[in-house]
């Protein structure tokens, strides 16, 4: 490959530098031009900003951007099993309690239940929620499992 210098005046190199400058190269046109200028000993104030708007620019990047976008990912599933456990625990008491202490009431097409049905109802109620809790339970454990495969991973990664 030819030198840059013998590709390119000064001139064209501080077009191309204003041209980056306000933005608007592609990408593909800031890295041949960051690669000439890395290439070439040409001199010249916007040319020597260039290089060092390019060198910041580097600088500025964010490095870990993937791993901090799953990191938030893995926080809010985590955050997000945890809120609705509390929820789901706390209603799942209530109703426990209300139902050892029979003081059910419930309404069936806009009636009132008698004690009895309201009792079915609540059995009922409370069975499903078991059954839903076993489930978020083992939700829980996966995405804690999966946390802590993630962070060993982050931590051997360092």
């Amino acid at each position: 490959m030819k030198h840059p210098e013998n590709q390119f005046t000064i001139e064209e190199v501080e077009k191309l530098c204003q041209l980056y400058q306000e933005c608007q190269l592609s990408i593909l046109e800031e890295t041949e031009l960051e690669y000439v200028l890395m290439q070439s000993d040409f001199d010249s104030p916007l040319i020597n900003d260039t290089k060092e708007l390019m060198a910041v620019s580097r600088l500025c990047k964010p490095k870990t951007a993937k791993s901090r976008k799953h990191i938030g990912t893995w926080a809010f599933r985590a955050a997000a099993c945890a809120a609705i456990v509390l929820s789901s625990h706390a209603v799942y008491h209530k109703l426990w309690h209300n139902l050892q202490n029979g003081d059910c009431i419930a309404y069936v097409a806009g009636e009132k239940a008698s004690a009895e049905e309201a009792h079915k109802i609540a059995e009922a109620d409370v069975a499903k929620m078991q059954q839903f809790m076993q489930v978020i339970n083992e939700r829980q454990a996966q995405e804690k499992a999966k946390v802590e495969q993630f962070m060993n991973q982050i931590n051997r990664s360092k």
